[in-house]
């Protein structure tokens, strides 16, 4: 007589026939290639799942010829007559639909047994193929840090060459114009002293209209007039 938390996971399961979501699958912008070498191994992950059909057909599992596998009682827990039952009422339910199909309860938990060795292994596979490529696309990252490094550290050389270059190019014409101030200093100098200056005659002709000049040509004149006289 089979326990009553397996007839309780039966009542919990999902009905015959049905599958596994699909995983939604992902867009990615493109972007340009780089040298990158892309590793040996699956690019991208299987995009379909199979449906628990597929998985039962391909581990050589079919409906036992009495009719009354692991999914029939299924089916049985989830019809309209027996759902609304207690666990007592659902228990004899079976018990009585699997002897009237000369059914045994070890034939119902070897077929129960074995399709959930199928999951399981099908499972195990596609988590052993996930984490395969999710190293793949690990490796493939690191690769493209790397390589994004190496441009990163190229192009800051040549910006640092870049500042350097006009660095040197303001240095330069700093120089030039220390050395235009004092060439240019030089020049007013020489502009300075050799200005316009003022020409003989005039300077002889304010010399003799000046006070001075008149106050001591003044005896002169009157020793002139006496001798005249």
């Amino acid at each position: 007589m089979p326990s009553r938390g397996f007839f309780s996971k039966l009542w919990g399961s999902e009905p015959e026939g049905a599958q596994a979501p699909h995983p939604v699958a992902s867009t990615e912008v493109p972007v340009n290639k780089t040298n990158v070498p892309a590793p040996a191994g699956p690019s991208a992950p299987r995009p379909d799942l199979l449906s628990y059909e597929d998985i039962y057909h391909a581990a050589g599992l079919m409906s036992p010829r009495s009719g009354y596998g692991i999914h029939k009682v299924v089916d049985m827990l989830n019809s309209e007559r027996l759902r609304d039952l207690s666990k007592d009422a659902k228990r004899a339910s079976v018990l009585m639909a699997l002897d009237a199909a000369s059914t045994s309860v070890d034939d119902l938990l070897r077929d129960a047994t074995r399709r959930q060795e199928a999951l399981n292994a099908y499972d195990a596979g596609q988590r052993k193929q996930l984490e395969e490529f999710e190293a793949l696309k690990a490796r493939e990252n690191a690769e493209i840090e790397a390589e994004v490094e190496r441009i990163k550290a190229h192009y800051t050389e040549r910006i640092q060459r870049n500042q350097e270059q006009v660095t040197k190019e303001k240095e330069t014409l700093h120089n030039w114009q220390v050395a235009m101030q004092y060439e240019s200093q030089r020049i007013a100098e020489v502009m300075e002293l050799c200005g316009k200056q003022p020409a003989p005659s005039a300077v002889a002709a304010a010399a003799t209209s000046s006070p001075a000049a008149s106050a001591a040509s003044a005896p002169e004149k009157a020793a002139g007039a006496h001798g005249a006289s």
